[in-house]
């Protein structure tokens, strides 16, 4: 199974563009462990993202389960298009679309990958998590997360339940607000 894993992350980065006879190491079984590493965490970390956002739907369904995943390397999102364009960031080095089962509901979720260059550090990759804009909930979901990472004053005035921002654990939310209260 691990030589498996190996070849599809080859085959897979091959896809991509990267090409094995242009890098000056050679390409060991141990580096690609190591590539293999860094993917399952991102995975984890995207997972973990996308779990964020489907907080919205708790008490609807509670185990929102992955159906697929599409690496789409060479399709920039509208996103990352305007953040290229007029905000100067580098384009994403990936992109994927994955698809969450909530219970019986398709749900798309567009993923960019950024390298932010930390070398030494295993969380060297900024993925930018949202829901595609294909349907109003998804509109409405990416309204509220802005409006919370953007005004969480005006957010928790408008909105009836809390919205989760960007990397934060939703036990760290009541957490928080149990010690405004008591202050």
């Amino acid at each position: 199974k691990q030589w498996y894993q190996r070849r599809v992350r080859g085959n897979a980065m091959t896809r991509k563009g990267w090409n094995w006879r242009d890098e000056k190491e050679d390409v060991t079984p141990e580096s690609i462990s190591e590539i293999i590493k860094i993917h399952n965490f991102n995975n984890e970390k995207a997972w973990h993202e996308i779990l964020l956002w489907e907080k919205f739907y708790d008490e609807e369904c509670g185990d929102p389960q992955l159906v697929k995943f599409q690496g789409r390397p060479k399709d920039m999102s509208p996103k990352a298009r305007f953040l290229t364009t007029f905000r100067s960031w580098p384009k994403p080095f990936d992109r994927h679309d994955w698809i969450v089962n909530r219970c019986g509901r398709e749900v798309r979720y567009i993923l960019d990958y950024y390298d932010v260059g930390f070398e030494n550090s295993d969380d060297s990759v900024l993925i930018d998590v949202r829901p595609a804009m294909d349907s109003f909930s998804a509109m409405r979901d990416r309204f509220k997360v802005f409006m919370l990472r953007n005004v969480p004053r005006v957010a928790s005035f408008l909105f009836d339940y809390p919205m989760i921002p960007k990397g934060m654990d939703p036990a760290e939310i009541s957490r928080t607000e149990g010690d405004e209260d008591q202050s």
